[in-house]
């Protein structure tokens, strides 16, 4: 008996330290956001609901939520885009980094002359084209950080776009290579 509440008072202990620390690191990660992006009082507390909803009905946590708003505020986007744009993103994420799903999106939205509003659609032509062709998110994001600044001011659409890079990918063109090509 004496063994067992010794084992499961260290249990007890060792789920109270894990979550301080995952607590920890979410306020952490908040108020990354709040430094890069400006917001505070209400839309802080916006954006902090809103990462802990996508932790409760995603895959992915409220850290990793807040991880993803830290790349859009660094891409300029305001609260509001940030709120309505993180659902798209997640989607893309699904088998991929969620952080890593933020930046591409962020900064090939960017690129092409997109608004934080076309994040839902982008994720959309980006999830089609990936599971349609021999390539993945990520190295779209790599083909999209070499194409996608030229292509933005030479007025191609991103279904074109997209539609270019998976066919590359198909040959065996892929990631930086297809985006310098």
């Amino acid at each position: 008996v004496k063994t067992a509440i010794v084992t499961g008072s260290a249990a007890i202990t060792a789920m109270a330290g894990y979550s301080v620390k995952v607590g920890s690191d979410f306020e952490a990660a908040m108020s990354k956001v709040s430094a890069i992006s400006g917001a505070t009082g209400d839309d802080l507390q916006k954006l902090t609901e809103k990462a802990k909803e996508m932790g409760a009905k995603t895959k992915f946590s409220a850290t990793e939520s807040a991880q993803a708003f830290e790349y859009m505020a660094m891409a300029g986007w305001k609260t509001d885009d940030m709120l309505n744009g993180i659902e798209g993103i997640m989607n893309l994420a699904a088998a991929e980094d969620l952080a890593t799903t933020s930046d591409i999106v962020t900064d090939a939205l960017t690129a092409m002359g997109l608004q934080a509003s076309d994040s839902g659609h982008f994720a959309d032509v980006l999830a089609a084209a990936s599971s349609n062709s021999n390539t993945n998110v990520g190295m779209m994001g790599e083909t999209f950080k070499y194409v996608a600044p030229v292509a933005g001011a030479l007025g191609y659409n991103i279904e074109d776009l997209s539609q270019a890079i998976g066919l590359m990918a198909n040959s065996g063109i892929k990631s930086t290579q297809a985006g310098t090509a």
